[in-house]
């Protein structure tokens, strides 16, 4: 049967604990009532500088480790209440609005086809700049324009504002317009336009390259199924007219066209 454990033990630990561990073996000897050989045996079987650290570490926030108080609460699922700047945060297809889902459910793996829709996105993307280069054209050329919003918060005036208001929110929002003169605004504008007529040059080239790159394989594919054909001694049979295909003729046709 185990030895029921001395009341004593703890109660000099929690002592020398309490006091920083500052107190000798002696004086806690003399506070329980044991021998001064006892205190330093406890204290090293008990690990109590171990305890004196952990007892200084400040208790953190929230809920302790093992607890279940708040088990079932806290913000449903997808919550985004402590979101900053979100640019770390996780978006789903189904998080995104109806018409951009659509558009990127519509992509595929087939390249000529992601170049051809690219490639109508940058043409309307053209066409809607060169309409309003237009527009401004012939509208008043002494209109101003809103070239941008600018934000900003500035502090509260103690005159204006209660204690409660300034408690709520020690800043308010100003908004400053910035506009530009029709010259700016069309500067502007065909700056961009540029942009956008040198992605579709470059994106035509890529498609042209493409296509040639394609080709390539497609010859090289025709040219490897015919040696094998000679050399088999197996051949095509054309499925309409019953005829064996003139892998001659089909020779000169690929010649011809890697010239």
């Amino acid at each position: 049967m185990a030895r029921e454990r001395k009341p004593e033990r703890d109660k000099a630990r929690q002592i020398w604990i309490d006091s920083g561990g500052t107190m000798n073996a002696r004086e806690l000897a003399e506070k329980v009532g044991v021998k001064p050989e006892q205190i330093r045996k406890w204290k090293s079987l008990d690990n109590w500088t171990v305890a004196l650290e952990e007892s200084k570490q400040p208790r953190k926030r929230g809920g302790q480790p093992g607890n279940k108080n708040a088990a079932g609460a806290g913000a449903p699922p997808k919550n985004k209440n402590a979101q900053t700047h979100g640019a770390y945060s996780t978006v789903l297809l189904t998080d995104l609005p109806q018409e951009q889902r659509e558009y990127i459910e519509s992509i595929t793996l087939n390249t000529e086809t992601n170049m051809l829709t690219q490639l109508q996105l940058l043409l309307a993307k053209e066409v809607d700049l060169q309409a309003k280069i237009e527009s401004i054209e012939h509208a008043d050329p002494a209109a101003l324009y809103v070239d941008r919003v600018v934000e900003m918060r500035v502090p509260r005036d103690d005159r204006a504002h209660s204690a409660a208001d300034k408690q709520e929110d020690d800043k308010i929002k100003m908004k400053s317009v910035i506009r530009a003169s029709a010259f700016e605004r069309t500067m502007k504008l065909e700056a961009q336009l540029n942009k956008i007529h040198g992605r579709i040059i470059k994106l035509l080239d890529s498609i042209k390259a493409y296509q040639m790159e394609s080709r390539r394989i497609h010859l090289e594919e025709r040219k490897y199924h015919l040696a094998k054909q000679k050399l088999s001694g197996v051949y095509d049979i054309d499925p309409d007219s019953g005829e064996i295909i003139d892998q001659n003729e089909d020779s000169e046709d690929i010649e011809a066209l890697l010239r």
